[in-house]
């Protein structure tokens, strides 16, 4: 027979700051079930832990006198919800009543994601998104994708801000702007036609994938000379409105080493 699982409560001493408040959560012993005595800790304040983590050990208390207790199965206590221990809020030996609280925990809003996984806490989300599928509050606060050539690295909107005053405080450090340049028509010139009788010199022939057609890519006249003076005034990022794939092959030609994609 499957343990019940913990109840918790709302109420916890949550922070109000910028940005999203801190909450932290009551672990209680379900509310229907018999009282228990805690017989073990598996986590510390400060242990950091996943749902379904283990959080205590406890020994049912029977009800009617006379039954042997020691021949109920222990039960375990879990946690519903990923984040940090806060704080314990039983002591070994002590009886827990039904409702009462076990653990305290703060709760991760998972604000670093890569590919489903919180940098944080280590929750696989994407567990989570399939157990709560009809859920209305998000799971994870990070929601912007930052890196260009990772497009799975998710961040919530304080770390995107705190990201954006450092890459401004290092440009400024650094003496520089940013110089945005189109990458098709622009510094370079791209067609699935190539001409036999014209110089393979210069010229970069790819595939965005088995199947796909051959591309052929040549860059403008003085593009390397244009490229290499500006860049020792701004930091340069280029852009394009074709596929990211194609947008890194190109980067990944050589074009220009110094331009992110």
């Amino acid at each position: 027979m499957e343990d019940p699982p913990a109840d918790f409560g709302g109420g916890g001493d949550g922070a109000a700051a910028e940005g999203p408040m801190v909450q932290v959560a009551d672990i209680c012993w379900p509310a229907g079930a018999l009282p228990v005595r805690l017989i073990e800790w598996k986590v510390k304040a400060g242990s950091l832990v996943n749902v379904d983590s283990v959080l205590a050990l406890c020994a049912p208390i029977p009800q009617e006198k006379g039954t042997d207790g020691a021949r109920l199965p222990e039960k375990k206590v879990k946690s519903d919800r990923a984040g940090i221990v806060k704080e314990l809020c039983s002591q070994l030996g002590e009886v827990i009543s039904p409702g009462g609280t076990i653990a305290r925990i703060e709760e991760c809003s998972h604000p670093i994601v890569m590919k489903g996984l919180c940098a944080e806490c280590g929750q696989d989300l994407t567990q989570l998104q399939s157990t709560n599928g009809n859920q209305q509050t998000p799971i994870s606060t990070a929601t912007v994708s930052m890196v260009h050539s990772v497009p799975e690295l998710m961040v919530s909107s304080e770390q995107a801000e705190q990201l954006g005053r450092e890459d401004q405080q290092r440009l400024h450090r650094n003496k520089k702007l940013v110089l945005m340049v189109d990458l098709d028509q622009t510094l370079i010139h791209t067609t699935e036609q190539h001409c036999q009788r014209m110089s393979n010199k210069g010229i970069f022939h790819f595939q965005l994938g088995r199947g796909e057609p051959m591309l052929h890519t040549r860059l403008r006249p003085h593009c390397k000379e244009f490229l290499e003076k500006i860049a020792k005034l701004y930091e340069l990022h280029v852009f394009t409105f074709g596929s990211r794939l194609y947008a890194h092959t190109i980067a990944g030609k050589d074009l220009y080493s110094g331009c992110p994609v």
